[in-house]
């Protein structure tokens, strides 16, 4: 028995450190995989930079066409993804609060149940209200240490929710209720402009504010006019069925072609398939 007992003690201790060597092995693995996929990622994403980069150098050097050229626009069927101008800004809601902008705090919460509900927040009700209560609560405190992005919040009942928003999914279709996308390009907290800058917004912003089948006209619209009036809005929004506008819509959005200059930074996005390393950073352009 005694020696049954020592050899099954080997056994065990032989095991033990056999398991515990092969994990040290799989686990350095993993982290090398991990760094080289975020190293693959990093260049790719640099590379993306420098092309923007040399596309924008390119286009300032060519001559602008005739004034009689500009006076019809071509309809651009690209959907962009929403630059800094064109995303619900947090920064009224952190220095004014949302007894002061409610319609702002309202159309935000309204984002996050278009979005996130079904997908993220498995249809609990309100819970799109506790999530935006808690961004706003952890943003307060990131904004009193100078952070303003919205990557470096910590959301302690909420964090891996909030993780998979920020990251969105590759494909999305927020109508057909397919995949979602990431939080970074609708929602920023940066100290700039308030208004919503109509004709650089993406449709599913534009669907946030009014309503998918009106987002569809008034997308198509803006690619006809350099200007769109309360009242083109109106009827756009009236043959979608939506009627009854708030007022504090129209204080919220520009709705005119825009006349700044390009936004200072743009989103790139780089992914290493073999590791599934996924990377998105704003940089800035100049």
């Amino acid at each position: 028995m005694n020696l049954l007992g020592l050899v099954f003690a080997l056994l065990l201790i032989l095991s033990y450190g056999f398991f515990s060597a092969w994990e040290k092995h799989t686990g350095l693995y993993r982290l090398q995989s991990t760094y080289l996929g975020h190293e693959k990622a990093s260049r790719t994403l640099f590379n993306r930079y420098q092309s923007e980069i040399y596309r924008r150098l390119r286009s300032e050097k060519k001559p602008s066409p005739p004034k009689s050229q500009n006076k019809k626009r071509s309809p651009d069927k690209k959907r962009h993804l929403n630059p800094d101008c064109a995303k619900f800004s947090l920064e009224p809601l952190l220095n004014e609060g949302r007894e002061s902008h409610p319609f702002l705090y309202e159309i935000i919460a309204k984002m996050l149940r278009l979005f996130y509900l079904k997908p993220l927040l498995e249809n609990r009700p309100r819970s799109e209200y506790r999530l935006l209560d808690q961004i706003l609560a952890s943003a307060k405190i990131a904004q009193q240490k100078g952070v303003f992005a919205l990557e470096k919040l910590e959301l302690k009942d909420s964090q891996l929710v909030y993780y998979k928003m920020l990251k969105g999914t590759k494909e999305w279709n927020v109508e057909k209720g397919i995949g979602y996308p990431s939080l970074l390009d609708y929602l920023k907290m940066e100290k700039e402009e308030k208004k919503i800058c109509l004709f650089h917004a993406h449709p599913d912003l534009i669907a946030v504010l009014f309503n998918f089948k009106a987002a569809d006209k008034i997308f198509a619209k803006i690619q006809e006019e350099k200007t769109l009036s309360k009242e083109t809005l109106e009827r756009l929004c009236s043959e979608a069925h939506l009627i009854g506008l708030d007022p504090a819509l129209f204080e919220m959005i520009h709705m005119s072609s825009p006349t700044h200059d390009p936004p200072l930074k743009k989103t790139f996005v780089a992914e290493d398939k073999a590791s599934q390393v996924f990377l998105k950073k704003s940089l800035y352009m100049r």
